[in-house]
Parts: structure tokens; C-alpha cells; sequence
């Protein structure tokens, strides 16, 4: 096998699992006690200290100079507890309040929100291309929410706020490790982040009764924890060695088909033309963004799921 092949392999791979996870979620939420909060707070607790200790086994003395770097260490904190816990518990509240491949569409407005706030933030009017991107998206969201009948939303208004959320969480994500990630590497400032956003949220697992967990449930928490973060985090980042970031950020596309699929095999979820093109159109922005632009957005955090 080729290293581009293993590149794209990887690329794949990872988005795959990113939608199976949301898919999980899905299933977890309709189980007695299992709320989004507790969820979360139990996915970074877990995939925070395995990415710690991946971090010590394998880069200890990056991860030591960034400890010591007082700017740096909370410059994470405050990623991990306003950047990686409000994508995070943005993200699952969606999926609980509609279903996985919906939220995971939502999430693609994150560019879309980047592209807005640049534009006030600087005073300056965007590319037209990013302007294209921007009308692109909300003619997808239209189609997205009312299945085409543009008097009624089909999509309930808690689900579409969390939706909406999940896109703000995922600008949030990419724009607030900007600095660091100049100094040092996705994998480092990830581990600290996850790691905070976990023991900030512990007090969520006992401020509520735990739920009685079956053993399929458990087999699920694990999923997403391992499978769903670490696992697929770490085949993005492999991908990224044998494959340009535009490339690596097309094939996400994988993640919303995945769950698409999986919610129509085993959900029994049914998508009309109107949320089919909705979808499509609000995809499409990834692939216009890979466009050369005079103006960047900024190098985004592997991994916003």
C-alpha cells in the first residue's frame, strides 16, 4: 500500500468513526439517565487522560516545555473549557434533541460562522467566494429545517439551537487554539484541553443519580470514548502525513454519509429530496473552501467531534 493510499484510508477511517459515534450517542439518549452533560463529561474525562498519557509515553519533553510555558498551559485551560466542552456538549445536545447525520450537517456551518466573524472582526466586506459559501449555507439550512415547506419547521426548535450551536462550537474550536498551534503541536494542546474539559465537568457525574448502565451501554460510552475521539482523532492526524489538509478536509464528508446510513439502516430514518439537497448544499461549503482564497481561515484543530 501506497503512502497516499494509507493517507486516504485514514481519512476515511477517521470520519467514519466521528458518525458511527454521533449514530451511539444517539442510541445512548434514549436509555434511562444518559443525558448529554454526563456523556461529555465522561468522553473527556476518558479521552482527555488516554491522550495524556500518549502525550507522556511519546513526546515528554514538548509536553514538559508547554506545562512550563504559564501563557501557553492556560491559553489551553480556557480552550479546553470554552472551546472543547461547548463543541463538545453543543454537539450532543443536538444529536439528543434531532438525530446524529442532521447535527453533523449543522456542524458543517462552522466555516460559514468563521467567514462571518472575520468579516466584522476586520471591518471588511469577505471574498465573494466565502460570500457564495455563506448563501449557499443558509439556503441549505432553509431546506434543512422545513423539509421545503417554508411555512412550518420540520426540525424541532431545540434541535435546530443546538444544531446552530454545534456550528458555533466548531468555529469556536478552530479559532481559539490559533496562537498555540504555532508553537506547538494539535496532539499536545488537544491532550491538555481535553484533559481540563474532563476534570472541569467531573462534578456532573455525581451532582446527578448515575444511570443504570446495561452492559450494550457501557459498550457504547466505551465507543465513543475511544473509538469515537481517540481512535479517529489519531487516523486524522496520520492521514495528514501523507495527505494535504484540503484533500484530509474533503474526505470528511464521510462523516455525515456515515451517519446518514447508519441512521437509516438501524434508526429507520427516512430523508426527503428537500433535507437530502439541504444537506448537499451546506456540505458543499467544505469543498468551496478548499478553493485558494486570498484570505485564510485559520489552521483548523483535528477533531471537533
Amino acid at each position: 500500500m501506497t503512502n497516499k493510499q494509507k493517507g486516504i484510508l485514514c481519512a476515511i477511517l477517521g470520519p467514519v468513526l466521528w458518525g458511527v459515534s454521533g449514530n451511539v450517542a444517539e442510541y445512548l439518549f434514549d436509555q434511562p439517565g444518559i443525558r448529554p452533560d454526563w456523556l461529555v463529561a465522561m468522553r473527556m474525562l476518558g479521552a482527555g487522560t488516554l491522550l495524556m498519557a500518549i502525550s507522556l509515553a511519546t513526546k515528554r519533553p514538548q509536553l514538559v516545555a508547554l506545562t512550563r510555558d504559564r501563557s501557553a498551559w492556560v491559553h489551553s485551560m480556557l480552550f479546553g473549557l470554552c472551546g472543547v466542552f461547548v463543541s463538545q456538549f453543543t454537539y450532543f445536545s443536538a444529536v439528543a434533541a434531532s438525530n446524529a447525520p442532521t447535527t453533523t450537517v449543522l456542524q458543517a456551518l462552522g466555516p460559514v460562522l468563521i467567514i462571518l466573524y472575520l468579516a466584522l472582526r476586520n471591518r471588511q466586506w469577505p471574498p465573494r467566494l466565502d460570500v457564495l459559501c455563506v448563501v449557499i449555507a443558509f439556503a441549505g439550512i432553509i431546506l434543512l429545517v422545513t423539509h421545503g415547506h417554508l411555512g412550518s419547521l420540520a426540525l424541532t426548535p431545540q434541535g435546530l439551537f443546538w444544531g446552530i450551536g454545534a456550528g458555533v462550537g466548531a468555529a469556536l474550536y478552530t479559532l481559539m487554539p490559533g496562537q498555540l498551534l504555532t508553537h506547538y503541536s494539535t496532539d499536545l494542546v488537544l491532550a491538555w484541553a481535553m484533559l481540563a474539559a474532563g476534570i472541569a465537568n467531573v462534578p456532573v457525574l455525581f451532582l446527578q443519580p448515575w444511570p443504570a448502565l446495561t452492559a450494550l451501554d457501557v459498550a457504547g460510552i466505551a465507543y465513543v470514548t475511544i473509538g469515537g475521539t481517540l481512535l479517529a482523532y489519531l487516523l486524522y492526524v496520520s492521514s495528514l502525513r501523507y495527505l494535504r489538509p484540503t484533500t484530509v478536509g474533503m474526505l470528511g464528508v464521510f462523516e455525515p454519509l456515515t451517519a446518514a446510513v447508519v441512521s437509516v439502516v438501524f434508526f429507520h430514518l427516512r430523508f426527503g429530496g428537500a433535507e437530502i439537497l439541504g444537506g448537499l448544499l451546506i456540505l458543499s461549503v467544505t469543498f468551496l473552501q478548499t478553493l485558494p482564497v486570498r484570505t485564510k481561515l485559520p489552521r483548523r484543530v483535528e477533531s471537533s467531534h
